[in-house]
């Protein structure tokens, strides 16, 4: 491994904030010596004859089982990189297993953007403490003071988040895509449940996905965790684990860890996933995103998307649970169905959100787009066949074109990951999984989302199909008039460019 110490290019942002501690560079291993996950990706790549191998990971329990399988078997690196990591079941078993693996020698490289790290600042510390564990924050807030006085200070800083998902092992295998590392997103059972979408890859894209991780990993703004060390009570990996395995012994007879299974990944050891041949690329935008002064109007993953969905001729489904298509969306998807191309968009509805602020934007563009031909559809946020104590949120990031092409992965289709924010998704071209991906989504619409349409007078309306028959309903479903008020008055407020 190449390291060059670069501790004197740590910008000078930071200084105000904590003491820097040096840093070393790092970098993806290519040769990783015929490790097992790198047989089994070579052995599939020649038998089929393809640059990718590409799996859908739809189901929430197989994409933590997946992680923690891939963990168990990785024999020299484990990168990982997200926008959230909680103190629940999926964080503890994570850690659990990352330690694990750095006791058999493997190098782990955990990257977290730090807009809500502090809340594990704990655990992430004696994790960095193991010599084969590196733990870094990504544009990290101060801990000496509060969080909110320091945003406010320092708004064009701290306000630019790193929204990318990746989990990378061995440099052979990755999964990219829409979830954090919550129990929320890998359906748990609990009171929220998040419905997401990951795609897990070998072959070439995976090296895109490495190059794309060391450029943020060694980027002046991903800071170590033990610049923290002095400000944050925490304990000894020892005692951090002991802990850990006490919290998962008291969930024991939980349903979701019972059935959290790497079958998946012993499939993938063996050679028997159902990975799909396909032509995949990453798309990202570079840590270099986050230092303008003022927004710019493109970045590299709203370029490519929108050259990617233009190029519809009959079909385009864009899923998005943050929908701000500002008005030059609007005539966008407004273009294309009067070309002839079938537009879908679906998002949450008020009652499914998580941020009333985002849908109180929402909501503006709601009619201009059903004038224009577009069908749009909001989730529900309990349905018969889920348990009727979980809301539903949507938080996948999908749009798939003419049900040849796909993309997943970060991105929202609002100015915050526009502008703001850093993103990145994997693009798919494959009539198969385009395919199936399209008609998933088409065929659950009826049981899961509400159909949008204008009434004779010009109101919105809320199409519920049900086995007792169609109902339409007139105000936002399944929410309070207070909700309902209090969004309204949101409406009213500028903030549309951070949204």
């Amino acid at each position: 491994m190449l390291t060059t110490l670069v501790g004197t290019r740590l910008p000078v942002k930071y200084h105000k904030f904590f003491k820097l501690p040096e840093r070393l560079e790092s970098w993806k291993r290519p040769d990783t010596g015929g490790a097992l996950l790198e047989r089994a990706a070579a052995r599939w790549c020649r038998r089929n004859d393809a640059a990718c191998g590409v799996y859908r990971l739809s189901s929430g329990r197989d994409a933590l089982g997946v992680r923690l399988g891939l963990v168990d078997r990785a024999e020299h690196t484990i990168d990982i990189q997200s926008y959230l990591i909680r103190d629940d079941v999926s964080g503890n078993l994570i850690g659990l297993h990352l330690a694990a693996a750095a006791d058999r020698g493997v190098r782990v490289r955990l990257l977290m953007d730090d807009a809500l790290t502090h809340e594990i600042d704990a655990g992430l510390l004696s994790l960095d403490v193991h010599e084969n564990i590196q733990v870094r924050v990504f544009n990290p807030f101060p801990r000496r003071r509060s969080r909110l006085i320091s945003f406010i200070a320092n708004f064009n800083i701290l306000n630019r988040r790193m929204h990318n998902k990746s989990f990378t092992v061995d440099n052979q295998v990755t999964i990219v895509g829409g979830r954090n590392l919550a129990d929320e997103y890998f359906q748990s059972g609990g009171e929220a449940e998040f419905i997401d979408e990951d795609l897990l890859a070998i072959g070439t894209v995976v090296d895109d996905v490495s190059d794309g991780f060391d450029e943020y990993w060694n980027s002046q703004e991903a800071i170590p965790i033990n610049a923290f060390n002095a400000m944050v009570p925490h304990s000894s990996l020892e005692d951090s684990t002991k802990q850990g395995k006490k919290y998962l012994e008291r969930h024991r007879d939980s349903e979701f860890l019972k059935s959290v299974d790497d079958v998946l990944a012993r499939q993938l050891a063996d050679g028997r996933l159902a990975l799909v041949p396909a032509d995949a690329r990453v798309i990202l935008d570079y840590p270099d995103k986050i230092r303008r002064i003022l927004p710019r109007p493109t970045s590299i993953t709203s370029v490519f998307l929108q050259q990617m969905v233009a190029q519809a001729t009959t079909e385009l489904i864009v899923v998005s649970p943050y929908f701000i298509p500002e008005k030059v969306g609007v005539e966008f998807f407004g273009r294309l169905v009067s070309k002839g191309v079938r537009v879908l968009i679906i998002s949450n509805s008020l009652a499914s959100t998580n941020h009333s602020s985002v849908h109180a934007v929402y909501a503006r563009y709601r009619k201009p787009l059903l004038e224009k031909g577009i069908e749009l559809y909001e989730l529900r946020p309990q349905v018969e066949s889920s348990n009727a104590a979980t809301k539903l949120t949507l938080h996948s990031k999908v749009a798939t074109v003419d049900r040849k092409k796909m993309f997943v992965g970060s991105f929202n289709l609002d100015p915050r990951s526009l502008y703001l924010n850093t993103e990145m998704g994997m693009v798919v071209d494959s009539d198969e999984l385009a395919g199936s991906m399209a008609a998933s989504i088409l065929e659950s619409l009826p049981d899961i989302a509400y159909k949008l349409q204008l009434s004779e007078k010009g109101r919105l309306q809320w199409r519920l199909q049900a086995a007792s028959g169609d109902e339409l309903i007139t105000t936002e479903p399944q929410t309070t008039w207070w909700r309902r008020f209090k969004t309204k008055l949101m409406s009213f407020l500028p903030i549309e460019s951070q949204m």
